[in-house]
């Protein structure tokens, strides 16, 4: 299917519904937001920038839910952009936001020394403990993993460990020895350990942040997976990305730092456990649905290598 496309006239009709003399002066997408067309929007009357989004109808809850989060969090004083408006138009779910300086931080920590590199983590492990220490709204519902409390969090915890060893065992064998015993010991913390059951992003990693030259955050975005949970299950998640995607696991404690001062050897032991089981699952995904991606699945292995070798 086609992706819906950036229709200059009526997107301006929309913009004039918060801005009535507003003139769209320039347009340019973002090189991400490939589901959703995503625009940098340049008006006039008054001079501003926007960011439009284009959705499918399809998709309507979901969008409909992340920019309810993003008002959230944009009126607790979070770097998240505020959602201007939302319409149903020409057969799309438009989303109209302010717009959020800087750049991604994936590409500003790629380009980065060593310094900013650390900057940008410990910043972002400092607002992802903002998000965990909201209060809960009632909108903030995983699509089809809602979790209620921490006990209903620690039974989908214990499935998604059985579910994903069985894959291991079946699909690389070789690793599977390895994975269960790393996983018992996380299970066995877990089980008998009181969580912190917040907010989650559940997939807050540099290219969902947006970051000054300064390494500072200015923006947090992509919320679709959000969902409530064991805090540290979204550090787990993160320090899998940062592995995966940067491979800079050794400025990993810059975000810990960020996030708290200290952490205990049972909250790494559960940090370890909950970035091993988001390897297995991105890996389970891969493998039955999406086999062009089979480089990943190469590049876990390599990671799991690693980590034998090293430890977490």
């Amino acid at each position: 299917m086609s992706k819906p496309k950036f229709n200059e006239r009526r997107i301006e009709i929309l913009i004039r519904k918060s801005f009535p003399k507003a003139k769209i002066k320039k347009y340019e997408q973002f090189s991400t937001g490939l589901v959703s067309p995503t625009f940098k929007v340049k008006i006039t009357a008054p001079n501003r920038i926007l960011v439009v989004k284009l959705g499918k109808l399809k998709n309507k809850k979901k969008i409909h839910q992340n920019n309810k989060i993003l008002n959230y969090l944009n009126k607790s004083h979070i770097p998240a952009p505020k959602v201007i408006l939302e319409n149903i138009f020409d057969r799309k779910f438009i989303t109209i936001m302010e717009y959020s300086p800087g750049n991604v931080a994936s590409k500003t920590y790629g380009k980065g020394n060593q310094v900013l590199r650390r900057k940008i983590l410990c910043n972002a492990g400092k607002n992802l403990r903002k998000i965990h220490t909201l209060k809960i709204p009632p909108f903030w519902i995983h699509q089809h993993h809602e979790i209620k409390h921490q006990k209903e969090w620690k039974k989908w915890t214990r499935l998604r460990i059985d579910k994903y060893l069985g894959f291991f065992r079946e699909k690389l064998a070789e690793y599977y020895s390895f994975i269960d015993i790393n996983l018992n010991e996380f299970w066995n913390v877990l089980k008998n350990e009181k969580i912190d059951f917040v907010p989650l992003h559940w997939d807050y990693h540099l290219s969902n942040l947006n970051v000054n030259k300064k390494g500072g955050i200015t923006g947090i975005f992509d919320f679709d997976n959000a969902m409530k949970g064991h805090s540290l299950g979204d550090i787990g998640q993160t320090a899998y990305w940062i592995r995966f995607k940067v491979n800079d696991s050794k400025n990993f404690e810059s975000f810990l730092k960020g996030y708290k001062r200290q952490f205990t050897k049972k909250e790494m032991k559960l940090i370890k456990g909950y970035f091993l089981l988001h390897l297995l699952a991105v890996s389970r995904t891969i493998w039955f649905k999406q086999n062009r991606l089979g480089w990943i699945i190469d590049e876990h292995k390599l990671i799991l290598d690693e980590f034998r070798r090293k430890g977490f």
